[in-house]
């Protein structure tokens, strides 16, 4: 074995056991970013991670994930991005405008969208 050989940085799966991916390779977001050498482990589906565990992820809202070099992410690690519609700049991050009606006539939008029409009122 040649010690100074390294894993490669473009390969999908750096090692025999398919459990593991290099995630810059897998990803394709343009708003997620992830550098060399950064793995996700998952014994079902390590290349899905993009899928399975970057929640509410629409890039023209314009957030980004920024992953570094040499990170370990295990299985099951989830991000949750901002259009999710939790409110941070308010006494509550539950999203009252996003079920409509009075909450959304009363309250201001989520960030970046409109809210929903619908709700609850006297026996609708």
């Amino acid at each position: 074995m040649d010690m100074n050989c390294l894993p490669d940085p473009n390969a999908v799966f750096p090692n025999a056991f398919g459990t593991t991916c290099f995630l810059k390779n897998v990803v394709t977001a343009p708003n997620i970013f992830i550098g060399d050498y950064t793995y996700y482990d998952d014994p079902v589906d390590p290349t899905g991670f993009e899928a399975n565990n970057v929640l509410f992820n629409w890039p023209e809202f314009g957030d980004k994930l920024i992953i570094g070099k040499f990170c370990a992410l295990a299985s099951g690690t989830q991000f949750i991005m901002g259009p999710a519609n939790h409110r941070t700049s308010s006494i509550s991050t539950y999203p009252f405008a996003v079920f409509g009606g009075a909450w959304a006539e009363r309250g201001p939008a989520p960030s970046g969208s409109a809210a929903p029409e619908g709700g609850h009122c006297g026996g609708q």
